[in-house]
């Protein structure tokens, strides 16, 4: 029972990296306490040790799955972005929200070009992202054109921010989560 529990404590906040992770951390703290069992350092059960392990995989499959559908939902994604390194002198403006120390400034471009999200801190860029969603290879024949009516929800681990995207399908829903440490993690666009 305490090895199931512990297990799921474990592995499944791993579900925000990818849904694999938690099953990878599961199988390496097992191999670990099989390990530990063979020099002693925990009692010799490991047909106990093998059912918890089995029984936290069984709840681990469900709640990974849950998880993934209530960041995602029924949306498209998830779509990462490119990393923007031409600098954003010379693009105008589309929005700005204050953003922790600093802001996010969006830079709407032409539609062709999707667009751009950046977070600075003054005239210092920390991080900048092209929201390309032609990277994903259902997705090539699409364009995000433009993203607009921004929305933060501050989180543990992740912000999330919600949007609307201007693509081919229309006018659409849209979330990112931006990492707390730096960085866009992943978008999603709605259908």
């Amino acid at each position: 029972m305490v090895t199931t529990v512990l297990g799921i404590a474990i592995a499944l906040p791993f579900t925000i990296i990818h849904p694999a992770v938690p099953f990878a951390v599961l199988f390496i703290g097992f191999g670990v306490i099989l390990l530990l069992c063979q020099w002693r350092w925990l009692p010799k059960y490991p047909m106990s040790y093998f059912a918890g392990c089995l029984a936290a995989l069984v709840i681990l499959l469900p709640s990974v799955s849950l998880i993934k559908f209530m960041e995602q939902g029924f949306a498209s994604g998830p779509f990462h972005g490119v990393v923007y390194e031409r600098g954003v002198t010379g693009l105008d403006v589309s929005d700005r929200l204050d953003y922790r120390q600093g802001e996010l400034v969006i830079y709407n471009r032409q539609p062709s070009n999707p667009p751009v999200i950046t977070y600075q801190i003054g005239d210092t860029i920390q991080w900048a992202r092209e929201l390309d969603i032609t990277k994903r290879r259902r997705y090539e024949d699409f364009h995000l054109s433009a993203i607009s009516d921004f929305s933060l929800a501050y989180g543990i681990v992740r912000d999330r921010l919600e949007f609307k995207g201007v693509w081919e399908p229309g006018i659409e829903q849209g979330r990112a989560y931006l990492w707390k440490w730096g960085g866009l993690h992943r978008f999603y666009l709605s259908w």
